[in-house]
């Protein structure tokens, strides 16, 4: 897909290879990168998962854009809250934001769920993070806690 006239963005499954810049996007904002590499490693190794997640069952994808890496999804399958998935984590380079990238990310991890038979997928997100709500709102997302947002049906996402 071609976004803002500065170059094909590819959706592609994340490779180990890959977990050094997904860590560096994430530490931009939390942490640190050796942190990051440490936990996105091993989740896209499945030797770690997040909490009720079930062991086995993540996917990672990852933008790129000329070569590098610029953003990146990740969502496990859990009975967390009822939930059939949760979306973990997703983040994009600051500079590549509001060029759909994002939402080229859901629409992946959203079709990797319908495959899984994860419908109803939840996501924590904090009340105050605006930007982050209007997204999984726009692709179909609703409250479900305080903290919480959730797909009822995450084939809403896909079709968007």
């Amino acid at each position: 897909m071609r976004d803002a006239g500065v170059g094909t963005v590819m959706i592609r499954a994340a490779e180990v290879a890959d977990v050094p810049a997904m860590a560096a996007i994430r530490a931009q904002e939390w942490e640190t990168q050796a942190c990051w590499e440490r936990r996105i490693g091993n989740y896209l190794r499945g030797e770690i998962g997040a909490q009720q997640a079930l062991q086995g069952h993540a996917a990672v994808f990852v933008a790129v854009r000329e070569g590098a890496v610029i953003g990146f999804i990740a969502g496990h399958r859990t009975k967390r809250f009822g939930c059939d998935g949760e979306l973990e984590w997703i983040d994009v380079v600051a500079a590549h934001r509001r060029q759909g990238i994002a939402g080229q990310l859901i629409v992946a991890l959203a079709g990797w769920f319908v495959e899984e038979k994860a419908l109803r997928v939840c996501i924590d997100v904090k009340p105050t993070n605006t930007a982050a709500r209007g997204l999984y709102a726009k692709f179909g997302a609703v409250d479900l806690k305080p903290n919480w947002m959730v797909w009822e049906d995450l084939r809403v996402a896909v079709s968007r």
